[in-house]
C-alpha cells in the first residue's frame, strides 16, 4: 500500500508485491461492482488505460481502485508506487465474468492481484510473437471487439465532480475508433453499437462505502500519522511543564497536530467542523487539565481525550476528575459494545448514563463519598461517515461506514469549593464494526467484531515533573489499563515501589498493598510482572498494571535477582496463571515490535506495521471481508477453529482429486494408492462411465451414505472428479450431506487439483474453462501436475510458475516421469487435516459466497462445453481408431489447436472399447490439445449387458458428429466378389480341372492314344471330352459360395456400429 499526503514521510517507491489481502480486496470490489451491474441491468463496465483512452484519468483511477486497493479520495496513478505499468491494460467487468487485456510483460505483475477472481478471461499474446508491433496492435483490437461483443449497455468510469459525461468524447478514443475500421470487420461506430452510460464515482455507494482497503488506508495513512503527531504534542507539553513555560506557551504545544491537519492533507475539505481544539481548563492561573479534540479531513476521523496536570490540581479534585474520566472512558467502550450487539442507537445515551453511574459507584475513594453522579450533565453522540467524510444519516449499513462515538460530561463542581465548576471532560473514539451470521451444528447465531481506530491515541495522560531519575532506577515499560505503553523508571525505596513516567501520575505502592502478581517470561528477551494493589491513593486506571523489564538495561537480571525474591519475602501471592487477556495481547504485541523492529513508520510492510499498532486487526480484517459479501451464513469452524472440538469425531476421511477431463486423475490415483498401500487402504469413488453428467452430487452422497453404515472404523476415501466443475460444488455435497449422521461422519482431509501442463491453455494465455477455479487458493492444498517438460529445469517452467501465481499458498507436486511421486508429496496428499488447517478460510467464502449453505451457484464456463456419452455394441478397428485420434490434433497439415475455439472442436475423448482384432477390453483417454493418448488394459469385471462407451467433451459438438466420427473407426467391410466365368478361371484352376478330368472315365467311343483324346465319330481333342461339364460344375459351386458371401455383406450393410 501507499503513504500519501504525509508532511513527515518522503515519497518512497515500493516494491511490486501483492499480498493475499490485496487479491482478496480486488475480488471483493469486483463482486460489489458485479452485483450493481446485475441490479441495474448493465452489460459491463469498461476501463481503457493509457494512450488508447487519451490517458483518461477516470479509467486510470478505476483500474487503481480495482487492482491496487486505492481509495476514492486518493487520486493519481498509483500503479507507479508498485513499479507496475498499466498503460496498455483494458479491463471489462461483466455481471458474471471479468475480461482483461494485458501485454505479456504486464502479465506476471498484474495477474497476482486477480488470482482470486473466478471466471477470469485474460487476453495476452504469446511472448514469441510480441516483438511484431502490428500483430500486437491487431491482437489488442480483436481482443477489445471480443470483450465487448454482445453487450448492449456499457458503463464507462466517470467522475461527475470534474466534468459532464460526453459519449462523443469517448468515441474519440483511439481504441474505439479502431473498432469501426474495415480492417477489423467494420463493426461500425462504437456508440451506435453500444449504449454508453456513466459509472459515476461520486454517486455510487460502491466507491463511498468503507471496505477493508479504505479501512487499511485510514489506519496507515491517517491514524498512524495522527498518532505520531499527537504523541509529539504530548512530549511538547511535557517539556513545557518541565521548563515551567506551559502557562504562557500552551498554543505552541499543538503545532505538530495543527500543522499536520493544515498541510498534511493535500485535498481541500468541504467540512466546516473544527479540526482541532486544545483547551486550557483552568480556574486559576495554572492549567489543571487539557481537552484535546481532533477531526481529520477529509476522512472525518475524530478523537477526543482529556489529560491532567497532576501538580496543579488539588488531590481531592484529581481523584474526582480522573475517576469521572476513567469511568466515562470505560463506559464509552462498553456502550460501543452495546451498540455492536443491538444495532440500536436510539437508547445509547440512556444506557451510557446508567452504566456510568454504576461504574463510578464501584470506586471506593473517600473523596467520592459525597459526590452524586446525577449532578453532572452528560452529552452522548453517535455519528456515521462515509469514505469522503460525509455524514451518513442512515445507519442501515453498519459495515460500510465509519462510526464516531463521543461523550462529554459537564457541570462538575470542585470538592473544595462548590462555586468552582470545571469545564467539560471529553472522550471520543472512532470505530468500525463487522457483523456476520455463523452456524454450528444447525444452530445459527450472530457474530461481531470491533476495531477502534483511535485506540492508538493515549487514553490517559497525567503530566508530572520529577527531575532527573535516580541512578538506581531501572528502565521498564508500563502497560496501564488502556492500549498504550509508556516508558517508565522503576525503583525500590524501603518497602515501597516507586514508578515514574513523564506521562502518568507517580505510582508509589507499599509492597504490603499488593494483592497479586503474575509473571510472564519470553525467553531472554523480556519479563512481564503484572500487579494488582489495594491502594486508594491512585486513580482507577492505575489499580492494576503490568511492568515489562527488558534484557537491555539489566531489567531481566533485576527482576529475577532482586524484585521477585523481595515479593516472596513479603509472601505476596504469585499466581501461576498467565497474564489477563487484555494485558497478555498487548504484552505479546510490544515484544513482537521490539524483536521485529516493525514500529518504524518508514516500514513498507503495511500488514506488520498495522498489526503492531492494532493487534486485533487480522481477526477484524477477515471478519470484515466476510461481512462485506452480504447476508450469508458462515461455518463456525472457519470463523473460530476452536469450535471444532464440539463436533463429533468423524471416521470417513475424504481425499479429493479434481480436474478437468484429461488431467490424468486415474493415473495419479493409481500412483497414490500403490505408493501408500502399506499405510492406507483407499476406497475410490468415481462417476460411473456413461452417466448423464460428469459429476453428480447425488451419486456421491449416496456412496457416502452406504459407507457410513460400515461402522465407526476409520475409512479412507478417494473421490475422483473429472469434470468442468468448481471445488465448492464437490465440497458442499460432502459437508452439507442431507443426512446429519453422514454429515458429521465425513471429514474433508485434503483437496488436490490435477493439471496436465500440456492441456492448460486453450490458446495464448487463455486457460481451459474452470482450471483457475479448480486451483483456487483457500480450497486446494496441492496441485499435482503432469506433462512436465523434461528439458526444463525445476522452477523454470512458466506454466508451473503460472499455477504458483494463482495459488501461492499450496504445494505444487510434479509427477516425475508421469509415474512417480516422492514420499513427502504422498504424505501431503494423504494428510488428514490439510483442508481445515488452511489459513485462508476467508478466501473460500469470498470466491464462493454462500457455498456453506448451498446458495453458491457457479457461473457456466466462458466456453460453452458440450458433454456427450455414446454407447455402441460393435467393435472398432484399432489401427483406424488410433489414426482418427491422432488426426484430432492435426488436420490438413495445420495444427488443430488453432481451431479449438471453432464449432465442433473436441477437447477430450475417454471411455472403454474392444477392437475387432483383439479380444481384450481397453480403457482410453485422449486430449487433442496435448496429443496425449493413453490406452490400457481393463481387467475389472463389468456388469452384464455393458456396452462399449465413450465420453466426448468439446465446443458445440453434436451427437451426429460424434457418431459419424466413431463410425469411421469401425472395421471396413469386405467388397462383394464377382461371379466366376470360364474366362475368369486362373491358369492354376485350369490345370487343377485338367488333372481332375484326367481321372474321369471316358465316354463310350472315346480312347486316349497317349497324346490326344480320339473318337471315331468326333475326331481328336487335346482336352478331356467331359472337361466342359467339369468346368461348369466347378463354376456353379464357386458361384454359390460367392452368392452366400455377398448375401452376408448385404446383411452387414443394413446395420451400423450403433445398430442392432
Amino acid at each position: 500500500m501507499v503513504v500519501i499526503g504525509s508532511i513527515s514521510q518522503p515519497f518512497q517507491k515500493e516494491k511490486k508485491t501483492c499480498s493475499k489481502d490485496a487479491s482478496l480486496l480486488c475480488l471483493q470490489r469486483i463482486k460489489k461492482i458485479q452485483r450493481y451491474l446485475t441490479d441495474e441491468k448493465i452489460g459491463g463496465v469498461i476501463a481503457v488505460n493509457g494512450i488508447d483512452s487519451r490517458y483518461n484519468p477516470d479509467c486510470r483511477h478505476f483500474i487503481n481502485f480495482i487492482l491496487f486497493g486505492c481509495s476514492l479520495y486518493k487520486t493519481g496513478n498509483f500503479s507507479k508506487y508498485f513499479d507496475i505499468d498499466t498503460d496498455e491494460v483494458v479491463m471489462i467487468i461483466k455481471p458474471c465474468k471479468v475480461e482483461l487485456y494485458v501485454t505479456h510483460m504486464q502479465m506476471n505483475n498484474i495477474l497476482p492481484f486477480l488470482t482470486k477472481v473466478h471466471d477470469l478471461q485474460i487476453h495476452c499474446i504469446d511472448s514469441n510473437i510480441s516483438s511484431d508491433e502490428n500483430i500486437v496492435e491487431d491482437h489488442k483490437v480483436y481482443s477489445f471487439i471480443s470483450m465487448t461483443q454482445g453487450i448492449e449497455v456499457i458503463a464507462v468510469p466517470f467522475s461527475s465532480g470534474a466534468h459532464s459525461f460526453d459519449p462523443m468524447a469517448i468515441e474519440k478514443w483511439p481504441l474505439l475508433q479502431a473498432y469501426a475500421l474495415e480492417d477489423y470487420g467494420s463493426q461500425g461506430f462504437f456508440g451506435l453499437s453500444h449504449k454508453l452510460v456513466p459509472f459515476d464515482f461520486e454517486k455510487l455507494h460502491i466507491f463511498r462505502d468503507f471496505d477493508l482497503g479504505s479501512v487499511k488506508h485510514l489506519l496507515k495513512d491517517t491514524s498512524m500519522l495522527l498518532n505520531f503527531q499527537w504523541n509529539t504534542m504530548i512530549k511538547n507539553v511535557s517539556n513545557m511543564i518541565k521548563n515551567g513555560s506551559l502557562d504562557s506557551c500552551l498554543d505552541k504545544a499543538i503545532d505538530p497536530v495543527a500543522s499536520y491537519l493544515k498541510h498534511g492533507n493535500q485535498i481541500n475539505s468541504s467540512h466546516d467542523e473544527t479540526f482541532f481544539l486544545l483547551e486550557n481548563h483552568a480556574v486559576t492561573r495554572k492549567p489543571l487539565f487539557i481537552t484535546c479534540s481532533v477531526k481529520e479531513s477529509p476522512s472525518s476521523l475524530s478523537c477526543g481525550r482529556t489529560y491532567f496536570i497532576h501538580e496543579n490540581i488539588d488531590s481531592s479534585d484529581l481523584v474526582l476528575l480522573s475517576s469521572i474520566y476513567d469511568a466515562m472512558a470505560a463506559t464509552a467502550h462498553r456502550t460501543i459494545q452495546r451498540y455492536l450487539s443491538t444495532q440500536n442507537e436510539s437508547k445509547l445515551a440512556q444506557y451510557f448514563s446508567k452504566k456510568f453511574t454504576e461504574k463510578l459507584g464501584t470506586y471506593k475513594y473517600p473523596q467520592l463519598i459525597n459526590f452524586k453522579a446525577s449532578s453532572v450533565k452528560i452529552n452522548v453522540i453517535l455519528e456515521a461517515y462515509d469514505v469522503k467524510g460525509n455524514k451518513v444519516k442512515e445507519f442501515s449499513s453498519p459495515k460500510s461506514s465509519m462510526k464516531v462515538f463521543g461523550v462529554s460530561i459537564s457541570n462538575i463542581c470542585s470538592l473544595q469549593n462548590t462555586k468552582i465548576v470545571y469545564k467539560p471532560l471529553v472522550f471520543q473514539d472512532t470505530f468500525f464494526e463487522s457483523h456476520i451470521l455463523i452456524e454450528n451444528d444447525d444452530v445459527s447465531a450472530n457474530d461481531s467484531e470491533l476495531l477502534i481506530v483511535t485506540d492508538v491515541i493515549p487514553t490517559y495522560v497525567q503530566w508530572n515533573h520529577f527531575g532527573e531519575p535516580s541512578e538506581d532506577a531501572v528502565p521498564c515499560s508500563l502497560i496501564c489499563n488502556d492500549v498504550n505503553t509508556y516508558e517508565a523508571m522503576f525503583r525500590l525505596e524501603n518497602n515501597t515501589i516507586a514508578i515514574t513516567s513523564s506521562y502518568s501520575t507517580p505510582l508509589q505502592i507499599r509492597i504490603n498493598d499488593l494483592k497479586e502478581i503474575r509473571i510472564k517470561k519470553s525467553g531472554s528477551i523480556a519479563v512481564a510482572v503484572y500487579m494488582e494493589h489495594a491502594s486508594n491513593c491512585l486513580p482507577p486506571f492505575l489499580k492494576r498494571f503490568c511492568l515489562v523489564f527488558w534484557q537491555r538495561g539489566k531489567g531481566i537480571r533485576f527482576s529475577s535477582d532482586t524484585l521477585l525474591p523481595l515479593f516472596r519475602e513479603y509472601n505476596i501471592p504469585e499466581s501461576m496463571e498467565s497474564l489477563p487477556s487484555d494485558f497478555l495481547l498487548r504484552y505479546e504485541n510490544i515484544v513482537s515490535v521490539k524483536t521485529n523492529d516493525v514500529s518504524n513508520p518508514n516500514s513498507s510492510d503495511d500488514g506488520r506495521l498495522i498489526e503492531s499498532a492494532y493487534p486485533t486487526y487480522p481477526v477484524f480484517a477477515s471478519h470484515m471481508m466476510l461481512s462485506s459479501l452480504g447476508s450469508h451464513t458462515y461455518n463456525q469452524i472457519d470463523v473460530n477453529p476452536t469450535m471444532r472440538a464440539d463436533v463429533p469425531d468423524p471416521f470417513i476421511f475424504v481425499t479429493l482429486l479434481i480436474g478437468i477431463p484429461g488431467s490424468n486423475q486415474e493415473k495419479i490415483c493409481s500412483i497414490v494408492t500403490e505408493g501408500t498401500k502399506q499405510d492406507h487402504h483407499f476406497i475410490v469413488l468415481r462417476q460411473p462411465l456413461g452417466s448423464d453428467e460428469l459429476f453428480s452430487a447425488l451419486n456421491l452422497q449416496k456412496a457416502l451414505h452406504m459407507l457410513s453404515k460400515r461402522g465407526n472404523d476409520p475409512i479412507r476415501v478417494m473421490v475422483i472428479v473429472s469434470a468442468y466443475v468448481e471445488v465448492p460444488e464437490v465440497v458442499s455435497a460432502i459437508v452439507q450431506h442431507p443426512d446429519k449422521f453422514v454429515r458429521q461422519s465425513c471429514h474433508v482431509s485434503s483437496i488436490c487439483s490435477c493439471v496436465d501442463l500440456r492441456n492448460l491453455f486453450v490458446s495464448n494465455r487463455t486457460c481451459f474453462p474452470k482450471i483457475v477455479e479448480q486451483c483456487s487458493e483457500g480450497w486446494v492444498n496441492n496441485i499435482i501436475v503432469t506433462g512436465c517438460s523434461p528439458t526444463k529445469q525445476k522452477g523454470k517452467d512458466d506454466r508451473i510458475n503460472f499455477l504458483r501465481t494463482i495459488n501461492p499458498s499450496c504445494r505444487i507436486i510434479e509427477v516425475e516421469g508421469n509415474n512417480f511421486i516422492d514420499k513427502d508429496s504422498l504424505d501431503e496428499i494423504c494428510a488428514v487435516d490439510a483442508f481445515y488447517e488452511s489459513t485462508l478460510p476467508t478466501s473460500r467464502h469470498l470466491t464462493a459466497p454462500g457455498w456453506f449453505t448451498l446458495k453458491y451457484k457457479p457461473n457456466p464456463p466462458f466456453i460453452p462445453i458440450s458433454y456427450l456419452t455414446v454407447s455402441f455394441s460393435g467393435e472398432l478397428c484399432k489401427a483406424r481408431f488410433m489414426s482418427h485420434l491422432k488426426s484430432l490434433h492435426q488436420k490438413e497439415g495445420r495444427v488443430y489447436v488453432d481451431r479449438l475455439m471453432m464449432s465442433g472442436s473436441i477437447f477430450y475423448v475417454g471411455g472403454r472399447t474392444k477392437f475387432s482384432d483383439d479380444s481384450n477390453l481397453y480403457t482410453l483417454e485422449c486430449t487433442p490439445r496435448s496429443e496425449a493418448i493413453s490406452l490400457n488394459l481393463f481387467n475389472k469385471p463389468l456388469p452384464p449387458g455393458s456396452k462399449n462407451c465413450f465420453v466426448f467433451t468439446g465446443y458445440k459438438i453434436t451427437e451426429e458428429q460424434v457418431k459419424h466420427w466413431l463410425q469411421g473407426c469401425a472395421p471396413k467391410p469386405p467388397a462383394k466378389k464377382e461371379k466366376y466365368t470360364k474366362f475368369s478361371l486362373s491358369a492354376q484352376e485350369k490345370e487343377m480341372l485338367k488333372v481332375q478330368a484326367s481321372r474321369e472315365q471316358l465316354p463310350e467311343g472315346w480312347f486316349y492314344n497317349g497324346s490326344h483324346y480320339v473318337s471315331m465319330m468326333e475326331g481328336k481333342k487335346m482336352e478331356h471330352p467331359l472337361f466342359d461339364d467339369i468346368v461348369n460344375r466347378f463354376l456353379e459351386m464357386k458361384n454359390k459360395e460367392i452368392e452366400l458371401f455377398n448375401q452376408k455383406i448385404d446383411a452387414t450393410k443394413d446395420s451400423s456400429l450403433f445398430g442392432s
